[in-house]
């Protein structure tokens, strides 16, 4: 045993440069395995800490005003699995002026002292004081008007009298759905200010947050709740599951991403240690052969090569696994962030015995092949004669590059490709995983530029919306067919549905020159006016069970006696409420809603509109009823950070596969020594050895992009489908720029060609002499 110890350490330490290098390798590929898990085991960990320190609700109720009494909300309290209760919330929706914008807000009542259940973050600023009137704002406002604290929100009162209310802080709320809840953002008040405001408590709305001893009965509970009320007195409700999916909804992209790289990455590892180890092997055949002729048996010669690398990977394994845990809270950056926190993912036994198992064993395996092809070498035949001559004719390339008169040093080159093809496989393969992972970071960035240019591909076909509040529908209508630089424009009414099931979600009523707007549409068709047709969002045909050309039944109104059928003619992409939507024609839905009318309005301005102009024809006093808001074109900051992100994961892939490249060609130098001597002495000078040594990794270079290309393209489109579809939007036009493809063949071969220029000019300084002797 100390005979293979002492070899292990020679082998290492002589040939310091690889063994580095691999250990680079294992380091990078144990860091990324480290975040995919971290960010894994840990990806609602922010959210479920600031939920448990802050006392979060888990079922929030929001009552028809009409249809519910004192005494039912102390039933409701009084069930069994309701541990604690927020009390009846008071809240008046209302438009408020943030800046130069009207905003639909609700103006709800916190109490002086912060609440037991569901208590606020405040991120900025402070909380609320007695006997003062101002505002804590949510911070989504900040989000999405840059609201900050001191500012003046501008509220209309009851009377039509217009107050400013100075922010005093920005505040968190753990159960306000971001992503799946129509409510508006949130602005808190005391219960003295909103007397002041709005004094007429009929006109409240009502809404309750729950705790629960079982965190996952929220459905368990809002069917007794629904069961003891009358029809429709839960107008909706907030799961804190879907909060908190939401919430973590960044964090799950980076882990998605983090996962397939640190998968490639460990690839790329198996890769690299499988050459070298292949490599080695071949080089030290007559070694090996040596080892067994003084007594090293086949389980001694299979730990030899076995114990080198899992030495490598003691080595390296903690080193990655302590910087990926150093890492780690960049990934979840995104939901932390939101929390005004920073979450470090804890050491834990299991994150440590998952990376380091996962990392020995890949080691072991990439490993076990080709130790087992040396300790079952012939004595005599790999002392005699080694492993350096081929064991096959030249393949055809060869024959044809004699033919055609190529160099003799790219033909040279060429064969060294075909006389170790495994070798050449893992070191090609190698430089594939990088190709993938640039096309994949180039994919992206020219798909998030292509949905910038061109916001119909996320179903925003309009330029701009105008809201109203007093302003009759005909009236709005009328002004907008004036209204300077408007070509076109549709109303829009949100209606409230559910299936005979018992599924909710909104459906979007809609009437207007419809054909001006490009309306996305996936599969089938738009619907014809003022029919019983529909289309869909993915997310909802995939909720339901439903196809394009099925037929729907939906109540609404709370019409349980009426269902209204329409038939799916098309999908569109939907980019809210998880694509749980329907778009149907307005006077089917008017037919039913007598009393409802249109107050969103989508218009499509001329190319040389002038918004300006527009804004104050529409808004020519600050108290002007009609509120026009310009459409942003751009794409979420979380989707953003990703094509950074891809980029320095492609830019690790790479490194990898330089580092593979390098130990090839230092080992194939290495094992055909003989054959450098011999043609060095045959008249082939230096530049002509570094030039055969740079073909062969040149030509696996540009082997790699043309398989790389291809795969990274369909590994993009396979990533960002799934996404979509897990999302409810449906499908993603993926595009890449295929002058970037082209620009791509000659950067691998130069980088391939990098990766050898070292061991060929090693090769080109060799003695003569001293190789023959030696060899």
């Amino acid at each position: 045993m100390d005979a293979v110890l002492q070899k292990i350490k020679a082998d290492i330490t002589s040939r310091p440069l690889v063994s580095m290098l691999i250990t680079i390798t294992i380091i990078a590929a144990s860091a990324l395995l480290t975040l995919a898990l971290a960010t894994l085991m840990n990806i609602s960990a922010p959210y479920d800490k600031s939920f448990q320190e802050l006392n979060g609700a888990h079922l929030w109720l929001y009552f028809n005003r009409d249809k519910i009494r004192s005494r039912d909300i102390e039933r409701i309290e009084a069930l069994p699995g309701v541990v604690e209760s927020t009390g009846l919330q008071y809240s008046v929706t209302s438009r408020v002026r943030i800046h130069d914008t009207r905003v639909w807000t609700s103006l709800r009542v916190m109490p002086v002292e912060m609440p037991a259940v569901n208590r606020l973050l405040v991120q900025d600023g402070r909380y609320l004081v007695p006997h003062q009137t101002e505002i804590l704002a949510s911070n989504d406002l900040n989000d999405l008007h840059h609201l900050s604290v001191s500012e003046p929100v501008g509220v209309t009162r009851w009377d039509g009298k217009k107050v400013s209310l100075p922010v005093i802080g920005l505040a968190y709320n753990l159960m306000w759905d971001t992503y799946r809840n129509s409510q508006p953002p949130y602005l808190y008040v005391s219960e003295e200010t909103l007397r002041k405001l709005f004094p007429d408590e009929s006109t409240w709305d009502w809404s309750m947050g729950l705790r629960l001893d079982d965190p996952e009965s929220v459905d368990e509970t809002l069917a007794r709740i629904e069961a003891m009320l009358r029809s429709d007195a839960i107008a909706s409700h907030t799961d804190w599951r879907d909060v908190r999916e939401s919430a973590i909804f960044g964090a799950q992209l980076n882990f998605v991403f983090l996962g397939a790289f640190s998968f490639f990455a460990i690839l790329a590892t198996v890769l690299v240690i499988a050459s070298s180890i292949g490599s080695l092997v071949l080089s030290q055949f007559r070694q090996i052969g040596i080892l067994k002729a003084i007594g090293f048996t086949q389980n001694q010669i299979l730990s030899l090569y076995l114990g080198q690398y899992l030495v490598l990977g003691v080595i390296g394994s903690p080193l990655g696994l302590l910087l990926g845990v150093a890492l780690s809270p960049l990934p979840l950056k995104s939901v932390a962030a939101s929390l005004s926190t920073t979450f470090q993912p804890p050491i834990s036994v299991p994150l440590v015995a998952l990376v380091l198992s996962i990392i020995s064993g890949i080691i072991s395996a990439a490993t076990l092949g080709a130790a087992r092809r040396g300790a079952k070498a012939n004595i005599v035949r790999a002392i005699a004669v080694g492993a350096e001559a081929p064991h096959k004719r030249p393949f055809w390339g060869i024959r044809l590059a004699t033919q055609l008169g190529f160099p003799m040093t790219f033909i040279l080159g060429l064969n060294d490709v075909s006389v170790r093809p495994f070798r050449s496989l893992m070191t090609g393969l190698n430089l594939t995983l990088g190709v993938i992972g640039i096309i994949f970071g180039l994919t992206l960035n020219e798909t998030l530029k292509t949905y910038e240019a061109d916001p119909s591909l996320l179903g925003i076909v309009y330029d701009a919306v105008v809201t109203r509040e007093e302003t009759s529908d005909s009236r709005t209508q009328s002004i907008l067919r004036r209204a300077p630089g408007v070509d076109a424009f549709y109303s829009e009414y949100l209606a409230d549905v559910k299936t005979q099931q018992g599924q909710s979600f909104q459906v979007r009523a809609v009437e207007g020159t419809l054909a001006v707007f490009l309306f996305r549409i996936s599969e089938g068709r738009l619907f014809q006016p003022n029919t019983y047709e529909a289309i869909a969002g993915q997310g909802l045909l995939d909720w339901l069970g439903l196809a394009v050309g099925d037929e729907l039944a939906l109540i609404l109104d709370d019409r349980e006696e009426r269902p209204v059928t329409w038939r799916i003619v098309g999908r569109y992409p939907e980019p809210v409420n998880a694509g749980q939507m329907m778009m149907v024609s307005w006077p089917t839905v008017a037919r039913l809603i007598r009393h409802a009318k249109p107050r969103t309005y989508f218009l499509k301005l001329s190319p040389d509109a002038n918004t300006a102009q527009l804004k104050q024809y529409l808004e020519p006093r600050p108290e002007a009823d009609l509120n026009l808001i310009l459409v942003g074109q751009t794409l979420p900051g979380a989707v953003l950070y990703l094509q950074l992100a891809i980029f320095a994961l492609a830019g690790i892939l790479i490194v990898i596969a330089l580092i593979n490249v390098f130990n090839a060609s230092l080992l194939a130098v290495q094992e055909k020594l003989r054959t450098v001597g011999v043609l060095k002495t045959l008249g082939m000078t230096p530049a002509q050895v570094v030039t055969m040594v740079n073909t062969t990794a040149g030509l696996l270079g540009l082997l790699a992009t043309g398989a790389g290309v291809p795969l990274g393209l369909a590994f993009t489109r396979g990533m960002l489908a799934t996404l979509s579809k897990a999302y409810g939007f449906g499908e993603v036009n993926v595009a890449l720029n295929s002058l970037y493809v082209l620009l791509l063949i000659p950067v691998m071969v130069l980088v391939s060609t990098a990766g050898s220029v070292i061991p060929g000019r090693r090769a080109a300084k060799l003695s003569i002499v001293q190789v023959l002797r030696n060899e």
